[in-house]
């Protein structure tokens, strides 16, 4: 595996989900996104910086960091 892949594994185990899996906001999203707790999306990305891009439910495309950002995965 070449490093960047080592990167993007890395981030994808920590951030807990993988691409595909539903999720829910548990807290307010940071900054400016307009992202409230209980707002629901699906997991698109993740990438080598650790960032989750979601699609969520309200129609918009915002990524977030798990770091920051607390979400729990849904049952499918």
């Amino acid at each position: 595996m070449d490093p960047t892949g080592a990167r993007l594994l890395a981030a994808r185990i920590k951030a807990g989900v993988s691409v595909g899996t539903r999720i829910e906001l548990v807290s307010d999203g940071d900054g400016p996104s307009g992202l409230c707790a209980g707002d629901r999306g699906v997991v698109d990305d993740i990438n080598e910086r650790g960032l989750v891009r979601v699609i969520w439910d309200r129609g918009m495309v915002v990524d977030i960091d798990p770091d920051h950002t607390h979400f729990r995965p849904l049952a499918a």
